[in-house]
């Protein structure tokens, strides 16, 4: 079987690769020339394809003959509306022109996309896949307007779309503040001060990802996956933040420090031409009082289930940033 993976070389990508590379599957990746391929180094066996979402014409050297696609790649960051979308979206739709046109043997189509698309958890409700979306962020919108042109306009693929939670695990740039400052042992807390998460450890995304393409049942279907607890974010701060010994105190960021901070990141973007993981457009998701879900739709339907307590991958976690240096 050979499958192509998007964002292969990143933090879910490289996970779920090596997972394919244990059940006997070619596995090829795009990637820009300017990737960093360091977990995919001492894998002889992947292929490497270059190219870019952003640029079409090369998306068909690396959908050519393929039997199923993870599609991973995408930005969690933007210095502006266009970025996201340019990548997200419009790359998720010239990545399907492409499939159309060299994979006629195509299997799968596995799009992994985000609970941003749906939005925060209304009234402190348990969404699932039926909660009507209402993204606050522009990453979340323009996610969503790709599961749309993917239903609409790609019908005919057998697709199927997983929306993770918060992900957390060895190889994660963007968690690793929050693992900074369970290390201190001091958590700011952002307005309002009553939250609540889903999460999940990477390992337990990849297996998700990977029986989902390969159940008949998942074609044509969305899932949302995530450990079927929710936590507060005490309650999570003071699991994560176990394996120092600490006891973690927490202190309240008021409204008005948080849109400081917002306003800051976009002088930083704007001074630097580089994107950051927090500026303005991220707001809204950040003061939402909950993103919390339920996977009991591929619980049902897929057998998914959790092997990684909180403690357990945090302690995974911690162990890996220690080891390299980040902690």
């Amino acid at each position: 079987m050979k499958a192509l993976v998007t964002g292969g070389h990143g933090f879910i990508g490289s996970f779920l690769v090596e997972r394919l590379l244990k059940e006997g599957f070619h596995v090829r990746c795009l990637v820009r020339k300017s990737s960093n391929l360091q977990w995919l180094k001492g894998l002889q066996q992947v292929e490497l394809c270059y190219g870019d979402l952003t640029t079409p014409k090369s998306l068909p050297a690396a959908c050519q003959g393929v039997e199923i696609i993870y599609h991973i790649a995408g930005t969690l960051t933007g210095a502006n509306l266009d970025r996201y979308f340019s990548v997200n979206t419009q790359g998720t739709i010239d990545l399907l022109k492409a499939t159309v046109q060299v994979a006629p043997n195509l299997k799968r189509f596995v799009f992994v996309s985000s609970v941003a698309a749906i939005g925060p958890s209304n009234h402190f409700q348990v969404s699932d896949e039926t909660t009507p979306c209402q993204p606050v962020s522009i990453y979340g919108k323009s996610k969503l307007e790709a599961e749309k042109d993917l239903i609409q306009n790609f019908s005919h693929i057998p697709y199927t779309i997983i929306r993770p939670t918060i992900v957390y695990g060895p190889r994660d740039q963007h968690f690793l503040t929050f693992f900074k400052f369970a290390k201190r042992g001091i958590f700011p807390v952002p307005h309002p001060y009553e939250r609540y998460y889903s999460i999940i450890h990477v390992s337990d995304l990849v297996d998700g990802i990977f029986q989902a393409s390969q159940n008949e049942r998942a074609v044509g279907q969305t899932y949302v996956m995530c450990n079927p607890e929710y936590y507060s974010f005490e309650t999570m701060a003071q699991k994560l933040a176990a394996p120092f010994q600490n006891n973690p105190k927490f202190i309240p960021v008021p409204k008005f420090a948080i849109k400081l901070i917002g306003v800051a990141g976009d002088l930083h973007q704007w001074w630097t031409k580089k994107e950051t993981m927090f500026n303005s457009q991220k707001l809204p998701e950040v003061t939402a009082a909950a993103w919390v879900y339920t996977p009991q739709k591929a619980m049902d339907e897929l057998g998914f289930k959790i092997q990684t307590s909180l403690e357990e991958g945090a302690r995974q976690t911690v162990a890996w940033y220690q080891k390299h240096k980040y902690l």
